[in-house]
């Protein structure tokens, strides 16, 4: 007896298939999803800039040209590493969502290769501000890491303390894995325009008790603090 198959059965197979397929990929995705916390210190590589990236360094005024001063992400290893800042990952079958609690960015970044790629940035705030600093975003899945691959980046300042550059050549690696309920990230920056070598930083979060950011709610801010800290006292001539 000779069974007949249909195309039906042919449909039905096929959607079987591939809903088996999209099931076992998600499933086998390293799980990250959860609320965590900077822990500090950070580390970095030693930095080697060219001509171009010196000039930018040296001309840097942390009062004057710190994006943060206006609540504008200044690079996304610099919301990264804001210390005491919640930051919540959710992981889904299409796309990665990162929520930072500073400046209440919130970040989605679609799985899959560089045709995911768009002309729009990967984040904006609360309010639907797009910001370029952080780049545009895709991502794909390495055995237990996660890998972010962000370019098209507008210039800004990977460290606002010494002013160490962005620019719209850079392109930014994110691998992201959990050792041991610890989230590890190595944020690499490659851009020939500035480095001489890729500069490299390392965080480690850990997971945090909160089961979501909270909202940040910026405003302008200022270095009056700083220059009142500064400050020499009254009388002081020196």
């Amino acid at each position: 007896m000779t069974t007949r198959v249909t195309p039906l059965v042919i449909a039905l197979l096929l959607t079987t298939s591939f809903s088996v397929s999209l099931i076992s990929s998600v499933s086998a995705a390293p799980e990250l999803s959860g609320v965590w916390l900077l822990n500090l210190p950070d580390s970095e590589s030693e930095l080697f800039l060219t001509a171009e990236g010196q000039r930018i360094l040296n001309a840097y005024d942390l009062l004057n040209d710190d994006p943060s001063l206006a609540c504008t992400p200044a690079s996304s290893a610099r919301i990264w590493a804001n210390p005491n800042s919640l930051i919540k990952i959710e992981q889904f079958a299409d796309r990665v969502q990162i929520s930072y609690e500073l400046f209440d960015l919130r970040r989605e970044i679609p799985l899959g290769d560089a045709s995911t790629l768009t002309d729009l940035p990967s984040t904006r705030n609360l309010d639907g501000t797009y910001f370029s600093e952080m780049g545009s975003s895709f991502a794909h899945y390495e055995g237990d890491h996660l890998l972010i691959e962000s370019r098209n980046h507008a210039p800004g300042y990977i460290r606002t303390s010494r002013g160490i550059p962005q620019s719209a050549n850079t392109i930014a690696l994110e691998d992201l894995s959990v050792v041991d309920g610890v989230l590890h990230i190595t944020h690499t920056y490659s851009d020939s325009t500035l480095f001489e070598q890729a500069f490299v930083l390392n965080y480690t979060f850990y997971s945090a008790s909160e089961t979501d950011v909270s909202i940040y709610n910026c405003t302008d801010a200022d270095y009056d603090w700083f220059n009142a800290l500064n400050a020499k006292p009254e009388g002081d001539s020196q």
